[in-house]
This record gives C-alpha cells, structure tokens and sequence, in this order.
C-alpha cells in the first residue's frame, strides 16, 4: 500500500516538475523576441490634416486623413530632423495634387499607392530610410456644405 502511494506522490511531483520546467522554458524564450521586436520599431501618428479639394475655381470639400507611421529608431537617431512634418507635408501635397480622387466614391481610391509614395517621398526627403511603414487611420472627405455645418 504504501508503494503505491509513494509511485502515486512520486508522479504527481514528475508532472508538476515537468509543467513548471516548460513554462519556464517558454516563457525565457519569448522575453527576448518580444523586447527585440519592441525596440526595433516605434509608431507614431500625425495629427489630423484637412486637405480643401479644389475643382473648377471653387472649394468642392475637404479631405480629412490622419496617419500612423512606423520609424526604424538607429534611423531616426541618425537623422538631423524628425519625419512628422515630413510625413504631413507629403501627406498634403499628395492629396492636393491627385485629382484622381473621386468624392463619391473615396472606395476606389487606391489608398496602398498613397501610402508607398509617401514612405519613398518622406525618406528621400530625410537623406535615410527611417519610415519603415505607415498606416492611414482616417481618410474621408467632407462636402463643403458638411464643412460649413461643423463651424
């Protein structure tokens, strides 16, 4: 009986032993890939520009985009300015000079060829490769009546 009771004890030690080895374990191996990834990278976002679309002398509306952009920090350590005019400014200039952009249906605007021309025209302004990514939070467009409703 008390064999049975010691094998009993003696598997339930192996078991608990065994589940705290491999959390262990997994949990030692993550850390590290976590922090790496988390100081590779660092996002920050832009505030809210409002972009008025002109068409035939007259304001047709207003396009409101709010970015986020992914910067690689040795990058940005590196260069002498900081990218969020950049980022805006080039946001800006791209929405005012497309006029592909169709207001009643902003669907159709290819918001992926907005995005890469930014990170090309943003780092090519900064001398390095510091914006890695960037993600549009916002882009909607508001009638100039909309607009004036809000004031």
């Amino acid at each position: 009986m008390i064999k049975i009771i010691l094998v009993g004890f003696w598997a339930c030690l192996t078991t608990l032993a065994a589940g705290y080895a491999m959390s262990h374990l997994r949990e030692a191996g993550a850390k590290p890939q976590v922090a790496a990834a988390a100081s590779a990278r660092e996002t920050k976002k832009t505030k809210e520009i409002n972009v008025p679309k002109i068409r035939d002398g007259v304001v047709k509306g207003y396009v409101v985009a709010a970015l986020s952009y992914v910067v690689d920090p040795a990058a940005l350590k590196k260069s002498p300015i900081a990218p969020d005019a950049f980022v805006v400014d080039e946001a800006f200039r791209y929405i005012y000079d497309d006029n592909a952009i169709d207001f009643d249906h902003l669907e159709t605007f290819d918001l992926n060829k907005m995005r890469s021309a930014l990170i090309k025209n943003v780092n090519a302004r900064l001398g390095a490769e510091v914006v890695v990514d960037m993600g549009i939070q916002e882009f909607t467009f508001l009638s100039a009546a909309q607009a004036k409703q809000r004031l």
